[in-house]
This record gives structure tokens, sequence and C-alpha cells, in this order.
């Protein structure tokens, strides 16, 4: 009789440090990165760079990723959607707003035809930089450096947090064979002209990238969403 009680306790405390180690999946929010150069068609990269980075996270699944739309309904807020730069104390408000447990902050620059990209996660909780990531390449190389930026995010989320409950899987979507940064800048204009309201701008930048790029398949997506 004891040892049946004693094995039954030692299967519910199994169980138990089972449960508690399946968290919730902790909440990631990718801000607009910062610029820090003086072209203004450059600095239309910002959302078109976090809206590719969260489709290329969503797959991740130790995180739950914050939308793009969620994200913007916080910036403007907070007053942000103009400036090209965030600072701390705003980057830790709108992670909070946004219910976030991680930001994903960072920024951009170009020099003499060459282009940096940087990334930090950021403890929203105790405003500590947990990680922090970077690539250098050529403007015309931007989708080769969002994607290493997009694996080693995803590759720290997986292995740096624990064990989380089994969620819905959402499969990132396919990036395209190739994007340069021009191409990106359309993007981000149409965004842009998205969250201003103006759907027929927006529509017809949109229509753009894809010629540019048919391949593109998160531009594509956007385009079936407006003809609904």
């Amino acid at each position: 009789m004891w040892a049946r009680w004693f094995l039954a306790s030692i299967l519910i405390l199994a169980g138990l440090t089972r449960g508690a180690a399946a968290a919730e999946p902790a909440t990631v929010a990718i801000l607009y990165f910062d610029y820090d150069g003086k072209d203004d068609e450059l600095a239309m990269l910002r959302k078109g760079l976090a809206q590719m980075l969260i489709s290329d996270l969503l797959g991740t699944p130790a995180i739950r990723v914050v939308e793009r739309d969620r994200l913007q309904e916080v910036m403007t807020e907070l007053k942000l959607q103009a400036t090209t730069k965030i600072d701390a104390t705003s980057a830790v408000k709108a992670g909070k707003l946004l219910g976030a447990r991680y930001l994903v902050v960072g920024g951009y620059f170009d020099v003499m035809q060459a282009f940096r990209v940087d990334a930090r996660v950021i403890d929203v909780e105790t405003g500590k930089v947990m990680f922090s990531a970077g690539a250098n390449g050529k403007p015309d190389e931007f989708l080769t450096l969002e994607q290493k930026l997009a694996g080693e995010l995803a590759h720290y989320f997986a292995t740096s947090l624990p064990a989380v409950k089994a969620q819905t899987k959402r499969t990132p979507v396919k990036p395209p064979a190739a994007l340069k940064a021009k191409t990106v800048i359309e993007y981000g204009k149409a965004l842009d002209a998205l969250d201003a309201g103006d759907k027929k701008a927006a529509k017809r930048r949109l229509d753009n990238v894809v010629k540019d790029q048919p391949d593109f398949q998160l531009a594509q997506l956007d385009v079936d969403k407006l003809m609904k």
C-alpha cells in the first residue's frame, strides 16, 4: 500500500513539475528601428523592416509576437509615429501598453554605400538588454541582412526562454528570393499610407512592390486584405 502511495505521489509531482515548466509564451513586441542617417527614403524602411521581422518570428514557439497593427495603435497613442528615433523611456512605455515581456529595438544606418542594422532584446520589467545582434552589408543585400537578424533573434528566443504550452502554430510567410532596399522602401511607404487611412495610395504602392518583386508574399497578403 505504501509503495503504491509513494509511486502515485511521484507521478503527481512529475506532472506538476512538467506543468510548471510549460509556461505561457512570452509576448514580444518589435518596435520600429531608429534611423540615424539623413536619407528620407531610407527612413521609410522602418515599417517594412518591422513587418518583415514580425512575420519571420511568428513561427518561433517560445514567443507570441505583437502584430504591427497593434504596434501602430500604440505608437499613435504615444505620438511617436512621426519620429525616426524612440528613446528608452518611450520604448518601455510602449512595451507595457502592448503587454510585452520583451522588446526588440534597434537601429540602422548607411555610410558610403555600406548598410548596418542592429537589434537588441530588452526585458520590459528590468530594462536590461538580454541579447544583441547585428548585420553588415549593402542596401541591395537588405533581405540577406534582415533574414540574418531574424534568424539570430529566433534562435535566441527558442533557446533562452523556458518551455511553453502548446499554441496554435503560425507558419511564417515565405521570404522572396531577393529583395532590394528600394522595394522595401516602397513597401514601407505603402504601410505608412495604410496607417494614415489612405487605402488608394497604399494599394498603388503595394501593386508597385508586387510588380517589382512578385514573390514578396508579405506584400501580396496586404494587397489581398485591401481587396476584401
